[in-house]
């Protein structure tokens, strides 16, 4: 079962923490997919790159939980 964090005397939930991990995660996988060209082909970019994030954080919570 995930603990909370504390960092700094503020107490960082199990949520808190995976959207934070999620973050440098989604920006590896956002600047590969660029690099390769695969936004190109996408139809709402931004849309897309909401639906990443939340992807990974699903995947992350997931993997916390487990």
């Amino acid at each position: 079962m995930p603990i909370d964090l504390e960092v700094g005397g503020v107490y960082l939930p199990p949520i808190a923490q995976a959207l934070l991990l999620a973050l440098p995660i989604f920006l590896l996988l956002d600047w590969t997919l660029r690099r390769l060209g695969v936004l190109g082909f996408v139809w709402h970019e931004a849309l897309f790159e909401g639906a990443l994030y939340a992807c990974v954080c699903a995947t992350l919570i997931l993997l916390m939980g487990a």
